[in-house]
């Protein structure tokens, strides 16, 4: 939160010298081009997923090896992500599920099927509400230590991966952020946009141009948060992108395994 005002408070600062110094008109100009610039930072250290700014995140892992972590959010569904498993089971690929805390708690077997079959489990919110973006420090706390509980309660392991929804660090994010302990944040380098109504072939399309080592990809396995209903464009696409990665000697990891080079 403070270096969101800081942010704002220099640029009114140079603002305000702006004014006093230039010719009306100039003056005009360059504070409308500092609020531009303003706002447009401002969005970027939100919303890309490789901005450092408001909180640090993992976007992407190490180039130097050929491995990529295929990344899940929104689930557990009971019906959508054990017929993923199936596929990524079939392909001998690991992947990382982003889960909300209601949604494990409703499907238990489902988390611990993830686990067992060698996947990583991560959370994503307990509700995953808009409201999480702009709410409170302790709200965005407990929303997080929320999920958090709930899973380590079906696994051995406390999970130490988290994504916020649609990727977003806002300031009200950070300041909550920073109460929790012991979680990394991880956003994408790629993502199949399946949230929305789509294709497969689309899906795929999205992901094969920036398919490289080190990348994380964004999909998704659960349904009906703000976006489509149906997830069997990403289950058609899933077997596609695996071929492709394949294809190019690319290894799928989990992000929590020892190899997978997350800190």
């Amino acid at each position: 939160m403070l270096r969101a005002f800081a942010v704002k408070g220099l640029a009114a600062a140079v603002a305000i010298a702006l004014l006093a110094t230039l010719p009306a008109g100039w003056a005009a100009l360059a504070v409308s081009t500092i609020v531009i610039l303003t706002i447009g930072f401002i969005t970027y250290a939100i919303a890309h997923p490789s901005s450092q700014f408001f909180v640090p995140v993992v976007s992407r892992l190490a180039a130097d090896r050929p491995i990529v972590a295929l990344t899940f959010d929104d689930g557990p569904d009971p019906v959508f992500t054990p017929r993923i498993l199936e596929v990524l089971e079939a392909h001998g690929a690991r992947a990382t599920f982003f889960v909300l805390g209601e949604r494990a708690a409703l499907y238990p077997d489902v988390i611990r099927r993830i686990h067992r079959e060698g996947h990583s489990v991560g959370t994503h919110t307990q509700r995953h509400r808009m409201h999480f973006h702009f709410g409170t420090p302790t709200y965005v706390r407990r929303e997080i230590e929320d999920a958090v509980a709930v899973v380590a309660g079906i696994l051995p392991e406390r999970p130490t991966l988290f994504r916020p929804p649609h990727g977003l660090r806002t300031p009200c994010f950070a300041s909550g952020w920073q109460r929790t302990r012991g979680l990394t944040c991880v956003t994408w380098s790629v993502r199949g946009l399946d949230s929305r109504p789509t294709s497969a072939n689309a899906i795929v399309a999205r992901i094969k141009h920036r398919l490289a080592p080190g990348a994380i990809v964004a999909l998704h396995d659960g349904t009906g948060l703000g976006g489509g209903t149906d997830r069997r464009p990403t289950l058609e696409a899933l077997g596609a992108i695996l071929t492709e990665c394949e294809t190019r000697g690319l290894r799928c990891v989990a992000l929590d395994d020892a190899g997978a080079a997350v800190p």
